[in-house]
């Protein structure tokens, strides 16, 4: 490398000067005018300079990177790519190697890995401060760099270098495609070092040291082949492979470092997904259940700990985790230990619960989830049972899944109110449930728990007579109606009145009452206590007694509460259908 040459001007040759072949391009595959050359040459010369611009620019760039960072900012961190001026020293770096020229290799390195240091100790002083409190993906997207990485810097090169030997191009184009690769990595190395996370800033610099190895590479042969260097100034291959046999090394070792990453990647995601597809699988037929995150670590030997975060309306049991421990254990070939961490969700809609709109498109429109027969089946038996127990309001549905029998797949509902459905009423739900389904094999089970409401006036035998409106005098008339009633029942021998309600019911009053006796009250006696609660009110009275074994007692004779339901029900049915055939005969 001929040092006298470097102090000459070479972009202002003596156009009177007769040219020989070792003043022609060694290799020109496009044409750049002289003058373009001289410009881009002096652009480069000029930004290799370390000037004090230069760093107040790489600090403000390396500021704007570090605080996009912390704040997980993809935003502002495109800001500081936008302002850094590490571009200009890496070109100067390539011309100066391909061209021989020290002077210049001198001021780029200069400027180059002195503005790295700036960067990252100005990063370390940043993330030593008390505002920066956390690691952000934005970081951490930085510190495990692959062999890709390097394919996009390589392009990045390429785009930035043709943009600045091409007037035609955008002059934008360099900054875009080349910042973007640097100052970020510098900040996150410098942010890891504060943070005490040595690997993670390794990992942030070997990023950065492969982009500017590969954009140095990129560059310089751009150089060549659009002729800025000529014949003489390249020398011989001996002289040329010299002088780029460091960076050559640097970028075989790091494209090794990061093939290797590479592979580790490529493993670590066929083993997630591997994770991923097993736990999907085991969930597929649980209503409403969705894996929402999946966290591992490859522990010691080829153990894997997995904590798999499931969106889901009710927690599985230790034996369901053991199940989908040993699938994934057999999809990975290896040891597992998994944690299922149950967030409870429920998704709602109008009828109940859903698992049919879980996401949006592209195109922005609600896509239906892909379930399988029995999610399905699950599905539209609750949604069936909430039509019903809406129109009733006798229960609330608590809970419905799918239990597989030896017989087959079984519909269990678990239900809640004052008294347990019928069979009628299962009956009809079932036959709604296979209706909707087009199969006729569906099974229902209803699993119902009694409750009680209690208020301060005691049990609710009647909702209309605690909680229904009335005027002030309709209520003297139930309070008369219940202590003529209390007293009427109990004056049977040994007969306790534990509660009382009357209710307005049209022109007339409904009165219900539930006792304790050592005997079954009569008819007779229950007529009597009627009649005198109609002179009292003036008005129809109908007395229903209840008994604690589900015997009701009424003036004309006896029933059961599931008859008393059953017959109810049948005449609501018996009025739907005379309704239905009106509208069709209309």
């Amino acid at each position: 490398m001929d040092s006298n040459s470097a102090a000459a001007d070479p972009v202002r040759p003596d156009p009177s000067s007769k040219r020989t072949d070792l003043d022609l391009p060694l290799l020109a595959l496009w044409s750049v005018s002289q003058q373009r050359k001289a410009a881009v040459i002096d652009d480069i010369a000029h930004g290799s300079i370390p000037r004090p611009l230069y760093y107040v620019l790489l600090l403000a760039s390396g500021g704007i990177a570090a605080f996009g960072l912390l704040a997980n900012s993809a935003a502002v961190v495109i800001g500081a790519m936008l302002v850094s001026p590490l571009m200009a020293p890496i070109f100067g770096i390539a011309l100066a190697l391909s061209r021989g020229d020290l002077r210049l290799l001198r001021n780029a390195l200069v400027a180059e890995f002195g503005g790295v240091l700036l960067i990252v100790a100005f990063a370390v002083v940043l993330g030593l401060l008390p505002f920066a409190l956390e690691v952000t993906p934005e970081m951490l997207a930085r510190t495990r760099p692959n062999l890709l990485d390097l394919f996009v810097a390589g392009l990045a090169g390429l785009a930035g270098g043709l943009a600045l030997v091409d007037e035609r191009t955008s002059p934008a184009l360099p900054g875009v495609a080349i910042a973007t690769s640097l100052t970020p990595p510098l900040a996150t190395s410098g942010l890891s070092l504060a943070f005490g996370a040595l690997d993670g800033a390794w990992g942030a610099f070997l990023l950065f040291f492969a982009n500017f190895l590969t954009i140095l590479a990129v560059s310089a042969a751009i150089f060549i082949l659009a002729g800025f260097v000529t014949r003489a100034e390249i020398g011989s291959r001996t002289d040329l492979l010299k002088r780029f046999s460091a960076a050559g090394i640097g970028l075989l070792a790091v494209a090794t470092i990061l093939t290797r990453q590479l592979l580790i990647t490529i493993d670590d995601w066929r083993l997630k997904q591997s994770i991923v597809t097993t736990i999907e699988h085991a969930i597929a037929d649980d209503p409403g259940a969705r894996l929402a995150n999946v966290i591992y670590d490859q522990g010691s030997g080829r153990s894997v700990n997995v904590l798999a975060t499931v969106n889901t309306p009710r927690p599985f049991t230790p034996q369901k985790v053991e199940a989908m421990q040993q699938a994934i254990a057999g999809s990975v070939n290896r040891r597992v230990s998994l944690f299922v961490r149950c967030a409870i969700t429920q998704d709602v809609a109008a009828a109940g619960s859903a698992n049919l709109l879980p996401t949006v498109n592209l195109n922005g429109d609600f896509i239906a989830a892909d379930v399988t027969p029995n999610v399905r089946m699950t599905e539209t038996a609750e949604q069936v049972l909430r039509e019903l127990v809406s129109r009733r309001k006798s229960f609330e549905l608590r809970e419905v899944q799918l239990v597989e029998l030896p017989t087959g797949p079984v519909i269990v509902a678990t239900v809640s109110g004052a008294r347990p459905p019928v069979p009628t009423q299962v009956r009809l739900a079932q036959e709604t449930i296979r209706e909707r389904l087009g199969d006729q094999t569906a099974t229902l089970l209803v699993r119902a728990t009694t409750t009680s409401d209690i208020t301060a006036k005691g049990r609710v035998l009647l909702g209309e007579a605690q909680f229904a409106p009335m005027t002030a005098a309709e209520q003297a008339v139930q309070q008369k109606l219940e202590a003529r009633g209390r007293s009427g029942l109990q004056q049977v021998a040994n007969t306790f009145v534990d509660s009382i309600d009357a209710a307005k019911q049209g022109d007339g009053w409904e009165i219900r009452a539930e006792v304790v006796s050592a005997r079954v009250l009569q008819p007779a006696e229950v007529a009597r206590v009627e009649k005198s609660l109609a002179a009292l009110a003036g008005t129809s009275i109908t007395l229903s007694v209840l008994t604690p074994n589900g015997l009701i007692v009424g003036a004309k004779g006896f029933t059961t509460v599931q008859r008393s339901v059953e017959d109810a029900l049948a005449r609501e049915l018996a009025a739907l259908d005379r309704t239905a055939v009106n509208d069709k005969s209309k």
